[in-house]
């Protein structure tokens, strides 16, 4: 299972690296993160785990995205017995005799942990702005876990067996697998199958520098299909007959008294974005002039910033405004809007190199493209001047 996660790893990178995207984001989260289950005459618990994740951003139209990556989280669950819990299961001791082998507890517990990657696929709305912005990510995820590993323990096991042919209870013959083990531990571990889970997070976006952002807010995960890869009929340990100690434990998940298991996850969430471009051409369609005396303007330090950002289209001979683009121009006619006073200088930049050509007819087209998008959101053409360079 393990090599076909690193396979599935390794596609997907190859995969997303030769799709155009708007965005990159490097993200953390934290906070109770395990499974749940209906634990059958015990209880279960949330602990404290985490994920990575990678995801990519693609813009859909108006403030809205498409999110998609691949994350590896822990998922970390505790699962205990009340003190005095019994179980029974019958068994064949060495010499061939069935009986009915009983378990009785004492301090027990099991610490269980999960580690799956995922990919995700989530839509996300974010408000308008060059400085703070509100989102919220919606969608579903898919998860490949490699199995459950869990750490086992009991202040006290008692371990008796009953022969109903001779109506007979031995409870203290060690040699034979009957008697007390106390302070015991041990490792116990099953098998998981890949399973599909609803994702949400909303929270800010805090502008840092150009084309980058932090994210900030809340995570909440809820599985709709079950993890476990079968339901077992196991006992709780398995019986040795020939020393009360060496117990191998199989475990609550192998047992009938679990049921079906979910991940849940609810905690923080914390993202940097980048944004990126898969051309090594980068145009600057606009660079803007503002007005001399910018006090009367009463414009802000962030939408002169917004104004004056870069625009990269990313590929030669593209003249037509990618549509990764429309929400920064978007943003930049909201402020000429706001401030009728603003005049900008478009210069749309072209490639001269040796491998990679383009002539100053693909600037100006790239430059007058821009100002068509401006024009259709309300700006007037006399606000705008168009040049180019490389």
């Amino acid at each position: 299972m393990t090599g076909k996660i690193i396979g599935l790893i390794g596609c997907f990178v190859v995969l997303i690296s030769q799709i155009d995207a708007q965005g990159l984001s490097i993200g953390l989260d934290g906070g109770l993160q395990g499974t749940q289950y209906r634990l059958q005459g015990g209880s279960t618990s949330l602990l404290p785990g985490g994920s990575l994740s990678l995801l990519y951003a693609f813009h859909l139209r108006g403030r809205w995205n498409l999110l998609t990556g691949i994350t590896g989280g822990i998922y970390r669950t505790k699962a205990r017995f009340p003190d005095g819990t019994a179980f029974a299961d019958y068994q064949v001791d060495d010499e061939g005799s069935a009986f009915q082998y009983n378990i009785k507890t004492t301090g027990y517990k099991e610490t269980q942990r999960v580690f799956a990657v995922g990919i995700p696929l989530l839509l996300q709305f974010h408000t308008a702005g060059a400085g703070t912005q509100w989102y919220i990510d919606g969608g579903g995820k898919v998860m490949f876990p490699t199995g459950v590993s869990s750490n086992v323990s009991a202040q006290q096991l008692g371990l008796s067996g009953y022969y109903p042919d001779y109506n007979l209870v031995v409870t203290n013959l060690p040699q034979h697998g009957f008697g007390t083990l106390n302070n015991w531990k041990a490792h116990a571990s099953a098998e998981l199958r890949p399973a599909a889970a609803l994702s949400a997070a909303t929270g800010f976006s805090f502008r840092l520098s150009r084309g980058t952002r932090l994210y900030a807010g809340l995570f909440v995960e809820y599985g709709l299909t079950g993890l476990k890869a079968r339901g077992d009929s196991m006992p709780l340990v398995t019986y040795n007959p020939t020393s009360v100690s060496g117990l191998n434990a199989n475990g609550v998940l192998n047992m009938q008294n679990a049921g079906r298991m979910t991940s849940l996850v609810l905690g923080l969430q914390v993202k940097l974005s980048f944004e990126t471009a898969r051309s090594g051409l980068k145009v600057r369609p606009k660079q803007k002039r503002l007005p001399q005396d910018t006090a009367t303007v009463n414009i802000s330090e962030e939408e002169v910033d917004s104004i004056q950002q870069p625009l990269v289209f990313g590929i030669i001979q593209k003249v037509e405004v990618p549509f990764v683009l429309g929400p920064h121009l978007d943003e930049v006619a909201s402020i000429m809007m706001e401030h009728p006073n603003i005049r900008i200088s478009i210069v749309g930049h072209y490639c001269s190199a040796e491998t990679e050509t383009e002539d100053q007819k693909t600037g100006i087209a790239r430059a007058e493209s821009v100002a068509r998008y401006l024009k259709g959101k309300g700006i007037r053409q006399s606000r705008m001047d168009i040049g180019a360079v490389n």
